[in-house]
């Protein structure tokens, strides 16, 4: 198979590599690289010195995507900054491409119901990279919520925090993407998307949100630091809140989720790989001591392949990226607005 990698940042340098680990010789690469950056990664995110990723993969490098996508990919991996996805993901569908699409699928809903599309009418897989479904504590919670071990959901608080200045020690934090308005950056799209992806996939669409937050702290950029959102959900058993607060200050890094119902409670430690579960008085902790970041990955990789080669649905759709966005934006409209926003509203 012929796979097109579209920007190999550290997130595509990640794909690279499990392709490859996984895939082997079998993965035939091609790169669209536009800002020449000639760093090399690790697993560990270190800088790996004199180590040129086209010798390494043997990958053929293009400067311009439409004479790359003369080679005629299977696949293409979006995963250049957010502002771009796109425009590029629209082409690569145009030349019959399958793709992996890296979260946030945008930073608005332009474009978005024609690469849908384009994609449908060419019977097209597109996966959206939202890793932590996959995190063992995540699919454990899923099913004791199914199993309804706590009652009924009385309140849900989910906490993404992890300091901007350290995240990428290679580079200076305001030329990152997560730190410019002009890449599509900030708290909101670049960590707190992913919490809302997992909420959905735990919970549906929510029916409101409230919330609050901005360019509060000190660090110089133009985009908001810190964010806490208030989504309202309904469900059979009434009404519940689900309070989502992401910041680029928390060290050591934090993110978790907790569940309180009726008769008990579930903490998931997304960062410590583990569970606590209250119910009744029986309190359990169930570690996940064996559990590497990258295996979310892999399960990504693995998935997003099968569902090519088996034709099957994507474990996680453009669809619901779409989702994912528009609780994004609302959450953005109701920061810059003040107010309650109880239309998810923006058509594709």
């Amino acid at each position: 198979m012929k796979i097109l990698m579209i920007g190999l940042g550290s997130i595509g340098q990640r794909h690279l590599r499990n392709i490859k680990r996984v895939y082997g010789e079998e993965a035939q690469i091609l790169a669209y690289r536009v800002r020449g950056l000639k760093r090399t990664f690790s697993d560990t995110m270190q800088i790996r010195e004199n180590v040129s990723l086209e010798e390494e993969y043997n990958i053929k490098s293009f400067d311009d995507l439409s004479k790359a996508l003369l080679e005629k990919p299977d696949i293409a991996y979006i995963t250049n900054i957010t502002k771009s996805h796109i425009p590029c993901a629209i082409a690569c569908a145009k030349a019959g491409c399958h793709l992996f699409l890296e979260k946030p699928i945008s930073d608005s809903l332009d474009g978005i119901a024609e690469l849908a599309k384009i994609a449908a009418e060419k019977k097209l897989k597109v996966f959206v990279g939202y890793q932590n479904r996959f995190h063992p504590g995540i699919q454990y919670l899923k099913q004791f919520l199914a199993e309804g071990s706590i009652g009924r959901i009385l309140s849900v608080r989910s906490v993404v925090g992890e300091r901007l200045t350290t995240m990428h020690t290679y580079e200076n934090y305001k030329d990152t993407y997560m730190a410019r308005k002009d890449m599509g950056g900030g708290v909101l799209l670049n960590q707190m998307v992913h919490e809302l992806d997992y909420l959905y996939y735990l919970f549906g669409q929510p029916k409101s949100v409230y919330a609050l937050g901005g360019i509060n702290g000190n660090l110089g950029i133009d985009v908001e630091d810190n964010l806490d959102a208030i989504y309202r959900y309904e469900s059979e058993q009434g009404t519940f809140p689900v309070s989502v607060h992401a910041d680029f200050y928390q060290y050591p890094p934090s993110r978790f989720v907790k569940v309180v119902g009726e008769k008990g409670h579930i903490i998931v430690d997304l960062l410590k790989a583990e569970v606590t579960q209250a119910v009744g008085d029986e309190v359990t902790v169930i570690p996940y001591p064996d559990f590497a970041r990258n295996d979310m990955f892999i399960e990504e990789l693995k998935l997003f392949i099968d569902c090519i080669r088996e034709d099957t649905e994507p474990a996680i759709p453009l669809a619901d990226g779409i989702v994912s966005l528009k609780m994004a934006l609302a959450a953005r409209k109701s920061m810059e607005t003040g107010g309650v926003i109880d239309e998810f509203t923006g058509t594709v």
